[in-house]
């Protein structure tokens, strides 16, 4: 019986969803600690991305199994290693799960106010382990619908910045370039931002550990997709959002 193979769009779309979303609450974590240097910290975990692409492309094309960052690191270094690896993997997993789903909860509790956000987000993770344990699986075609909504809302999100800055200027963009750093140096603020922004490419390695789902030569387009859609993401969200820092 064959199976059948994800094609570019939905493989992308699967992890797409997890630096797509990220990319909305990192900008802010950025901005925290990087100031008006935020959006070159974004940049530079983006071009990260850029220069890793095409190591793990061809890698994980060498050994096409899943597993990822797993598989590789079994087929050439040690089984500690490896399980380093995997072990550092899950508990990435949980951290990016966790905090995905406590933002959640702080969006809805300004719309909401009256429940707890922690008790609110313990029970939403509940509630996805419970159905993980009852064996649910992830619908690609869901998952891309999600992808499109999400990358839908930061299209609108750039617009209505750019409608921000051409009705008040750049005023806003010169107070914050001038604005003291919290964090200290130009050095250590790139740093601390850049340590941020990693958290907003959580699910770039995650298209490996379904390779063997995907068509022949669909795997280097995922890459090269979310390469693409980090760039445009973090560095317009972080540029736009450190612009209209001080407006809010």
């Amino acid at each position: 019986m064959s199976q059948k193979k994800l094609g570019e769009w939905y493989a992308t779309a699967i992890c797409g969803n997890d630096i797509t979303s990220s990319v909305l609450y990192v900008s802010a974590l950025t901005i925290g600690v990087a100031g008006q240097y935020a959006w070159i910290s974004l940049l530079m975990v983006a071009g990260t991305l850029f220069l890793f692409r095409k190591i793990y492309s061809e890698v994980v094309g060498a050994l096409p199994l899943n597993g990822g960052a797993y598989n590789v690191l079994l087929n050439s270094s040690s089984k500690n290693n490896a399980a380093i690896a995997a072990t550092l993997t899950i508990l990435s997993y949980m951290a990016t799960a966790v905090i995905s789903a406590s933002e959640g909860m702080h969006y809805l509790h300004h719309i909401f106010p009256s429940f707890n956000v922690i008790i609110a987000t313990f029970f939403l993770l509940l509630l996805f382990l419970f159905l993980t344990i009852q064996g649910i699986s992830e619908s690609a075609i869901v998952a891309l619908i999600i992808f499109m909504l999400h990358i839908t809302c930061m299209l609108v999100l750039v617009i209505f910045c750019s409608i921000f800055i051409f009705q008040h200027g750049i005023d806003f963009f010169i107070q914050n370039w001038h604005s003291p750093l919290k964090s200290g140096g130009i050095f250590k603020a790139l740093i601390l931002g850049f340590s941020a922004a990693m958290l907003g490419i959580s699910g770039f390695e995650s298209s490996a550990n379904f390779v063997e789902e995907q068509k022949a030569g669909v795997f280097p387009k995922t890459l090269k997709n979310y390469v693409d859609c980090s760039f445009c993401t973090q560095s317009f969200d972080g540029y736009f959002g450190n612009r209209n820092h001080a407006a809010f």
